[in-house]
């Protein structure tokens, strides 16, 4: 009797023993593969990091981006104010609010533009925006515009130099075409270097881009386009930049 309890005591050690030393291992790994698993996480981490600033790095490497921010904004005519009777884009003026309309039909980039249609003759359709400058520093003008239907005088740009944000400190324009040559001129009042107006082929996306100095009195600019009774474009994606400093 003694003899066999003695020997199931013992079985009963061993397999005590065994499965202690099955748990130690089993433990010993799991501490083991913590680290590694964690290491693994922090790796993909650090990759999807990576990966989100190459691509914002990718998506700042454009021209745009590369030359200094957009000085409009909301240039994308993204962002609207609605009222009863018509629709304005955030941060901009409508003059002729009635001949300004938010449209998804024909659009650059993003969901919307800016529908520009004169409805009577004398009126025009206006979209402008005033920003700060540096006087004797150079800005680039761009923007994408779309002429569904042209008329004799079309569409133009329309902008003006400021000394002050305020509208009576319009600098007046024979004083920019005193500062200006004739060509260059046609830049902020025109169709782009020497045009009078928007080339204008009907149904496709066209860019129009320029660069003027800005006048050493001029501590705003205000970026316009006009179009004229009879003329239907869209406008989108628009820019004014910075590009350099004297």
């Amino acid at each position: 009797m003694f003899s066999w309890i003695c020997k199931y005591t013992v079985n009963l050690i061993c397999v005590i023993l065994l499965v202690m030393s099955v748990l130690f291992v089993s433990c010993k790994t799991d501490e083991f593969n913590e680290p590694v698993q964690t290491e693994t996480n922090n790796t993909n981490d650090t990759n999807n990091e990576s990966g989100s600033t190459s691509n914002d790095a990718e998506n700042n490497t454009g021209d745009d981006n590369n030359e200094g921010k957009n000085l409009l904004e909301n240039g994308g005519l993204e962002e609207w104010a609605s009222f009863t009777y018509y629709d304005i884009p955030d941060n901009w003026l409508c003059h002729n609010n009635y001949n300004v309309r938010k449209s998804h039909k024909n659009v650059f980039e993003g969901y919307y533009s800016a529908k520009m249609q004169s409805l009577k003759t004398g009126s025009t359709a206006t979209v402008d925006q005033c920003v700060p400058v540096k006087p004797g520093s150079s800005i680039r003008i761009r923007f994408h515009y779309y002429v569904e239907q042209w008329k004799d005088k079309g569409a133009r740009t329309y902008c003006y130099f400021r000394t002050r944000a305020a509208e009576v400190s319009t600098i007046p324009a024979d004083e920019l075409k005193a500062f200006y040559d004739n060509k260059t001129y046609y830049i902020i009042r025109g169709g782009g270097y020497g045009l009078t107006y928007l080339p204008h082929e009907l149904n496709v996306w066209q860019v129009f881009e320029g660069t003027i100095e800005v006048p050493p009195t001029a501590n705003y600019f205000v970026f316009g386009v006009n179009s004229y009774h009879g003329t239907t474009i869209y406008v989108d994606d628009c820019w004014v930049i910075e590009t350099r400093n004297k």
